[in-house]
């Protein structure tokens, strides 16, 4: 039966089931229609606490992206402030010296002391043509236009292997002395590319695992529901997908545990997506426990105490799902809110995606 055409009924007695199964007891003086209600208003918060979660994250993302461009401007500016310093000061030395012999000249200067004006007049002049012109001080012979040529240079060669070291020597000698590179690609073809290193497979892959590019899915052989598999840090975050398109779970576990917990959530699929009425982080803490205190089958490995302890408690997913100020304090049940550490989340929530 689908969860769109479930009567009344049948859903007051399963919201009742799952209220005496977690021991909340606020549940039993409510009516059916407040105890429907009360569901109502906890899928709606659980919507809320999800947006609210994916644009937090965003938020973080663009805060930190300008932290980030704010303090490498901020150092770039300093080196630049004090080499512009120093170029200013070295530029400017023959004219002090100038400017020193000129005070120090008595009010009727004799022929020696013009003449060694004169003189310190032209060491000035040599000095200055010596030193080049003014824009050499910021960019000196071209340096920045040469340093691109070369990243170009590498660029282009360093994806090849087994080239002529002389011909790579040429085309470096050309860059610096700032001269066409009309056979950087010729010089490349010679070469063979390099072999690419495939990242290692995580330790869960194996049948019924696909590698996507970035992420994995898991979906075995006649079921329309799937499991994605995303990298987050040493753990992976995972959320089953009925084959609906409907999110019935998700989660963050170590990558021992997600070769046994993935089947174990496609089994519960089918059930799930018939019962929206439960919380999806719930029902994958719910199966991860689970999975972790029964026995592993054959082919599993039995993950380690410092792999369990990686993983959140319910008591911490609960924290980490009541961040949404759009929730009101002491609602009816099934409210994830009513613990006392709700008020600061424990572990950041993972990210939705599809």
């Amino acid at each position: 039966m689908s969860v769109w055409n479930t009567p009344a009924t049948d859903r007051v007695a399963a919201l009742r089931e799952q209220a005496a199964r977690y021991g909340e007891e606020s549940a039993a003086g409510l009516s059916d229609l407040e105890l429907l209600n009360a569901a109502y208003e906890s899928v709606l918060r659980e919507q809320i606490d999800t947006r609210d979660r994916y644009m937090s994250l965003l938020t973080s993302l663009r805060h930190h992206d300008d932290a980030v461009r704010t303090a490498a401007t901020s150092a770039f500016r300093d080196h630049a402030d004090r080499y512009a310093q120093h170029a200013v000061r070295q530029h400017m030395r023959p004219f002090d010296a100038l400017l020193y012999r000129v005070e120090q000249l008595p009010d009727r200067p004799g022929p020696q002391q013009m003449d060694g004006v004169r003189s310190a007049a032209v060491r000035v002049r040599f000095e200055l043509k010596e030193s080049g012109p003014a824009e050499d001080l910021i960019d000196p012979e071209g340096a920045r236009h040469t340093l691109r040529t070369l990243r170009h240079v590498i660029g282009v060669l360093e994806a090849r292997e087994g080239l002529d070291a002389s011909d790579v020597l040429g085309l470096v000698k050309n860059a610096l002395n700032d001269e066409t590179l009309i056979d950087l690609f010729t010089v490349a073809d010679r070469g063979t590319p390099v072999p690419a290193v495939e990242p290692p497979a995580p330790p869960f892959a194996g049948p019924g695992w696909s590698d996507l590019g970035g992420f994995w899915a898991y979906q075995p052989d006649g079921s329309g529901a799937h499991v994605k598999a995303y990298p987050i840090g040493e753990d992976w975050y995972l959320d089953l997908w009925s084959a609906r398109g409907q999110l019935l779970a998700f989660g963050t576990v170590p990558a021992t545990e997600v070769a046994a917990l993935a089947p174990a959530l496609i089994a519960q699929a089918s059930a799930w997506a018939d019962d929206r009425s439960e919380y999806a982080w719930r029902r994958f803490t719910h199966t991860a426990q689970n999975t972790r205190t029964t026995p592993p089958g054959p082919g599993q490995d039995t993950p380690s105490p410092a792999s369990s302890r990686a993983v959140p408690d319910d008591t911490q997913v609960r924290a980490a799902t009541a961040s949404s100020p759009n929730r009101p304090v002491g609602s009816a049940a099934s409210s994830p809110s009513s613990h006392p550490s709700a008020a600061r989340p424990a572990t950041p929530a993972a990210p939705r995606r599809r």
